[in-house]
């Protein structure tokens, strides 16, 4: 009588083995397209949720909130009382975030502004500690908080976001401890040279400029007023939601989407830097071939990487006369 042999050879083994290492390998791109097509969803929601808060701040106030009202980062300076906080303090009331908007006090620096009596959120004492899921990307691959110290606020004190407001095609600075030489050649595209009178929406420059709808000639639905950037990639967003200079009225169109300044060193060169002044001043996002744009009628545009850039900067610009359409 033959014996019946148990279980599996080496050989099938092996086999299967392989047949599972296939299926993982054919399985595994579609959970991460699936996974990321979850979290673009969660972008895009965050984004109408910020347009709808610029609809409502303007049917409060007769018009948009500033990029940011800043003047300098220096605490000694005569004009420190114009240091008054981003759009993303202006806007908390407006995203369902009232209360946390009531703790600062605007009569005063809201930038590094303390809990009262001690008290703290994750262990930050900082009221801009605070992380504001509607400012947060789930794509963003940045850490919630400042990883490096700002204006000597140690590391993983300040929250960050992942949106910021758009300047347009406004020609920007550039650093003189790591200039780079491809600012020039986009500088070609821009349509205001001065963040006093911003080509887009919004501007840092607050007490000079604030937008109304009527500023915005060339139509709400064909100009863009908020996109995604990273906090990884340029540096003044590690400042955190609450400064007057983390890049909110400071990004602008004449850079391409998704340029890569994400090197936190000179070690690619200076146009690679995140603190260049320049080219780290574009939108950008961890999505794959674009970014998410919130445009000034509250729509949410995916807009590709590979966008014709005369057509970006008519997106971006807001009365330039030249209005273009979302291809």
């Amino acid at each position: 009588m033959s014996r019946s042999s148990k279980g599996f050879t080496l050989v099938e083994l092996l086999v299967v083995i392989a047949i599972i290492g296939v299926l993982v390998g054919l399985l595994l791109p579609a959970v991460q397209s699936a996974r990321e097509a979850a979290r673009r969803m969660s972008c895009t929601n965050n984004l109408k949720q910020i347009g709808l808060g610029l609809q409502n701040y303007h049917d409060t106030n007769g018009d948009f909130p500033p990029g940011g009202i800043w003047w300098t980062n220096s605490p000694g300076a005569a004009n420190f009382a114009r240091n008054r906080g981003s759009m993303l303090v202006y806007l908390l009331p407006f995203i369902e975030e009232k209360t946390l908007y009531d703790s600062l006090d605007l009569e005063q620096n809201p930038c590094y502004q303390k809990f009262p009596g001690g008290a703290s959120v994750n262990g930050s004492p900082y009221i801009a500690g605070t992380v504001v899921s509607v400012y947060r990307c789930p794509s963003d691959p940045s850490p919630p908080r400042n990883e490096i110290v700002a204006d000597g606020i140690q590391p993983g004190q300040l929250a960050m976001f992942s949106y910021a407001a758009s300047k347009g095609p406004t020609r920007t600075g550039n650093n003189a401890a790591g200039s780079c030489p491809e600012r020039a050649a986009y500088d070609a595209y821009n349509y205001s040279t001065t963040d006093n009178v911003p080509a887009g929406p919004f501007t840092r420059m607050g007490r000079v400029f604030t937008a109304t709808m009527s500023d915005v000639e060339d139509g709400l639905s064909k100009t863009i007023f908020v996109g995604e950037v990273m906090g990884n990639c340029a540096l003044p967003i590690q400042r955190g939601w609450a400064h007057s200079s983390n890049t909110q009225g400071m990004i602008s169109t004449i850079y391409p989407i998704n340029y890569d300044t994400c090197t936190q060193d000179l070690s690619k060169g200076p146009c690679a830097w995140w603190n260049n002044w320049s080219t780290e001043f574009g939108f950008k996002s961890a999505h794959p071939s674009g970014a998410n744009f919130v445009m000034g009628d509250g729509s949410v545009h995916f807009v590709s990487e590979t966008i014709d850039h005369w057509t970006y900067q008519r997106l971006g610009g807001r009365n330039e006369g030249e209005a273009a359409s979302l291809p």
